[in-house]
């Protein structure tokens, strides 16, 4: 998974806890909603990458109050 540089309020994919080379743990850098990998996926990196992705596309990011 490559982490893109986007302008600070656009949203982006951050993976925050690896498993060796696989990742288990992702965050969203516009609305901090965590995106959890299930121990089924954990055995392959590709499924877990997918399992992140397809959370992260779905969720609908709600940033935080800047006030």
């Amino acid at each position: 998974m490559v982490e893109k540089h986007n302008p600070p309020n656009e949203r982006n994919l951050k993976v925050i806890k690896w498993l060796s080379s696989t990742p288990a743990v992702a965050v969203c850098t516009l609305c901090s909603r965590e995106f959890k990998v299930p121990m089924s996926a954990l055995s392959r990196t590709v499924d877990a990458q997918s399992y992140i992705q397809q959370q992260f596309g779905r969720h609908m990011c709600q940033p935080e109050d800047a006030s």
